[in-house]
């Protein structure tokens, strides 16, 4: 080896091996010289070899030495080159407590490709299964195998290749030897319809379809894996993982749900478990019929929509468990903004894709041979394509589009995954103000009331320009200000004495409009200013997309004017003025004390409309319109001269339906017809009330002026 003599020198070393092996080492590099005249010591890690340690006896806890010599008891590797050429290998362990048997088969390897090509067809679709290794291997209790055992049956006696046939019935022969006694006991119970809990796995087969109920709803779900398993109080319980199909708030998909069953003793009716197939429904067809007839009322409630409710809603509470509300009422379903408005709580789906429900649920085969050739090249078995989305459903970098951005089309649901639609609906309960989970069941249209604009006691054109106003800003609201997002709402400002009708005005406006209409007062935003900004943007950020009919009644809690000592209010009224700048919907205010008003606030008003006390005319009209609404279980013997008489009488509309509805309480105690002496009753009663209350507007009024 020839090298240069300044830079390096050859020196030759005995390897651990025996055998010499030669290092340059650098020339203007001193390495001493062994003791034994073997040559130079190298530094640690410089010699190019590897030196090769055993383990040597454990002791009672496990614990060896590291030797250099190999173990004599060590023999050949039982899997070799010899055992490759075999179609199966079939492995064995010893059996205890059990007399029938000393072996049982602990795994079985199948190495024929002919074999594998058969199962590739047998397994189709069941998760966890490549039919394509080099090595595929069963074990534990040989579920995938003895789900399809029928079909394992039927595809070797259609099999028309000899030699495959062969290795079919030689796999099916070990089989059936090993498991005849459980094959044939399930098989026994699937026909009385029982089973025990040792044989539960038996009857759940993966891809198959589960019916179990879900907060006392009827529900249908896709099984992806059952095991057996504890819960978290510990008890034994077979596990089962199943998919369902749900709505984001901008496309379908499926979200993972685990049932469990508590373990039995004995066998059970199937139909008694918690969760079982289908299929042993008593009224399978019937109830198949109505989950999917319920999953196209899911899919037509996708995106934003104004209903009536009736029933139990809940959601998650602190400490996870359940909180319940009895909602009567109307409410707006809108999964986009349930998503936006309570991140932890978040509907977290995986898409469908291109293969549905069955490639979602992980269950597909992943091919795309129409003809059911085989395609080798194509080998997916047990993976799907999600996507590119994981498997917690989360979307790709965090963002969830809004239903009402552009999306393209959504494709309709196929029966399949109507069947597995979820019954829940994510909405907003108008009344409670509560974001809840509510039950498709309990959702119907709203009945609106033709009749309330027309009841509203208010001079026409006055009635015309609110309503016309209203509708017109809410179906094409595009003038803007200088800054973008700035101006574009129409706020309308209702002021009088109490009982005139202002928050009728609101109320009327939104039923003939068909608009949903959010209430807000001071108890639903609290005084603290730091919680305040957000709640109100989250209201009017809601109201906004739902183009709601926003109602502030009383006002003047937060719009009074600043002063130089209430720094806390300041704060307050200075958040208003600012978020409802760039308000874009429709926002009515109502308030009997106008003259307290911030003056920064007068600029943000479009309309003004004053009420003024009711006169005799109006007091007439809403005596009328309170006695054409009673039910019609009551009668009454009011004349229209005697309403001439109360209509004289100095009270405001809503001083006037307690007055009614009083009398009408005292006439059911006398067993009599509501009739003029029941309301003076009433009216000669509370009448020092009506004149405290009117001495101290006029008082106010005095002050402010």
């Amino acid at each position: 080896m020839s090298n240069d003599s300044s830079n390096e020198s050859v020196v030759e070393v005995a390897s651990s091996t025996g055998s010499q092996v030669v290092v340059n080492l650098p020339a203007t590099t001193a390495y001493p010289v062994s003791p034994t005249n073997e040559g130079p010591v190298l530094p640690a890690g410089m010699e190019c070899g590897f030196k090769n340690l055993y383990s040597g006896p454990e002791d009672k806890r496990g614990r060896y030495k590291w030797l250099e010599t190999i173990p004599d008891d060590l023999g050949k590797p039982a899997e070799d080159k010899e055992s490759a050429k075999w179609a199966l290998i079939v492995r064995h362990v010893k059996v205890f407590n059990d007399p029938r048997k000393v072996l049982k088969i602990h795994s079985i390897v199948i190495q024929s490709p002919l074999l594998k090509k058969l199962l590739k067809k047998v397994l189709e679709g069941y998760p966890g299964v490549t039919t394509s290794l080099q090595r595929l291997e069963f074990s534990g209790r040989f579920e995938p195998l003895i789900h399809r055992w029928p079909q394992l049956k039927k595809a070797i006696a259609n099999e028309k290749n000899e030699e495959t046939k062969k290795h079919a019935e030689l796999l099916y022969d070990v089989l059936e030897k090993e498991f005849k006694d459980v094959i044939e006991e399930a098989m026994d119970m699937w026909e009385n319809r029982v089973i025990t809990y040792e044989l539960l796995w038996t009857l759940f087969q993966p891809g198959n379809t589960v019916y179990a109920r879900q907060d006392g709803q009827e529900t249908a779900l896709k099984l992806v894996s059952g095991k057996y398993g504890r819960n978290n109080d510990g008890v034994c319980v077979f596990w089962l993982t199943c998919q369902l199909v749900d709505f984001n708030g901008s496309q379908w998909g499926t979200q993972r749900l685990n049932l469990s069953i508590m373990t039995y003793n004995g066998t059970m009716q199937i139909q008694k478990l918690s969760a079982y197939p289908i299929e042993y429904h008593p009224k399978s067809e019937e109830i198949q019929e109505r989950l999917i007839e319920r999953g196209g009322r899911v899919e037509a409630l996708a995106g934003n929509h104004y209903k009536a409710y009736s029933g139990i809603g809940w959601r998650k509470g602190q400490f996870g468990q359940k909180d319940r509300f009895n909602i009567k009422g109307r409410v707006v379903i809108d999964t986009a903004s349930w998503n936006r408005f309570n991140p932890n709580s978040n509907v977290y789906v995986t898409s469908l894709g291109h293969s549905g429900i069955d490639a979602a649920a992980g269950l597909g085969s992943g091919q795309n041979d129409d003809d059911g050739g085989d395609n080798d090249d194509n080998d997916s078995d047990g993976y799907n394509s999600y996507d590119d989305e994981d498997e917690s459903g989360m979307p790709l970098d965090g963002y969830f589009p809004d239903d009402d951005e552009d999306q393209p089309q959504r494709t309709p649901l196929t029966k399949e995954q109507k069947l597995l639609c979820t019954p829940l609906l994510r909405g907003y309960a108008l009344k409670e103000k509560q974001w809840l989970n509510l039950f498709v069941n309990c959702v119907h249209e709203i009945e609106f009331s033709s009749a309330a604009f027309e009841a509203l006691v208010l001079p026409s054109d006055q009635k015309e320009l609110i309503l016309g106003f209203t509708e017109q800003q809410r179906s094409v609201s595009k003038f803007d200000d200088v800054i973008e997002g700035k101006g574009k709402g129409i706020i309308m400002l209702l002021c009088g004495p109490p009982g005139v009708g202002k928050t009728l005005t609101a109320e009327s406006v939104a039923e003939e409009m068909k608009a949903p209409l959010y209430m807000m007062s001071a108890g639903d935003l609290g005084l603290e200013p730091r919680t305040v900004e957000q709640k109100l943007s989250n209201i009017l950020e809601m109201c906004t997309k739902w183009k709601a009919i926003l109602l502030i009644d009383e006002a003047d809690v937060f719009l009074e004017a600043r002063s130089l000592h209430e720094l806390e209010r300041n704060k307050l009224v200075s958040i208003f003025l600012r978020i409802l700048e760039y308000y874009e919907g429709i926002m009515f205010l109502t308030t009997n004390r106008v003259q307290a008003f911030d003056a920064a606030f007068q600029s943000r008003i479009h309309i003004s409309l004053d009420y003024p006390d009711l006169s005799a005319e109006s007091r007439k009209t809403v005596w009328q319109n309170f006695l054409k609404s009673m039910p019609s279980s009551v009668e009454h013997s009011i004349s229209e001269r005697e309403l001439e008489k109360l209509a004289l009488i100095e009270i405001n509309g809503r001083q006037i339906k307690n007055a009614l509805k009083t009398a009408q309480l005292l006439a059911r105690k006398r067993v009599q017809k509501l009739g003029f002496e029941h309301v003076k009753t009433v009216l000669d009663v509370t009448q020092h009330l009506h004149k405290a209350t009117r001495e101290t507007d006029q008082q106010r009024s005095a002050i402010f002026m």
